[in-house]
C-alpha cells in the first residue's frame, strides 16, 4: 500500500520541559541558580536525554529561581514567568541554510 499523508521534512524535532521540571533541577543542585541555561547544561542535569534539535520551555509548574534561557522556543506564559522573576529567556534562530545561487 503506498504511503498516505504528509511528513515535514524541515519539522524540528524539540525536547518539551516544563518551568516545574527546571525548578525541581533547581532543588537538587543540579542547575545553579542564576546561571545560564542551555541545552547542554539541561543534559548535564539530566532534564532531557537526548539534545535533538534543540528544547522548547513550557509553563507547566511554578519557577522561583532566577535563571537566564537560550532555548529554541518558550510559550507566552512561560516567558512571562521567568522574566517575572527577573531572569531572561533569548530565542536561538534556527539554522537555515541559504539557497544555492546558479
Amino acid at each position: 500500500l503506498p504511503k498516505r499523508g504528509f511528513n515535514n521534512i524541515f519539522a524540528r524535532d524539540l525536547n518539551e520541559v516544563n518551568l516545574g521540571r527546571i525548578q525541581e533541577a533547581v532543588e537538587a543542585g543540579k542547575l545553579a541558580e542564576g546561571a545560564l541555561v542551555t541545552i547542554e547544561s539541561l543534559v548535564a542535569a539530566g532534564v532531557v536525554s537526548k539534545p535533538r534539535d534543540g528544547v522548547k520551555i513550557l509553563g507547566q509548574g511554578e519557577l522561583k529561581a532566577k535563571l537566564a534561557f537560550e532555548v529554541a522556543g518558550a510559550s507566552k506564559s512561560a516567558q512571562a514567568a521567568i522574566e517575572k522573576l527577573g531572569g531572561s529567556v533569548k530565542l536561538l534562530a534556527a539554522a537555515v541554510e541559504a539557497p544555492a545561487q546558479a
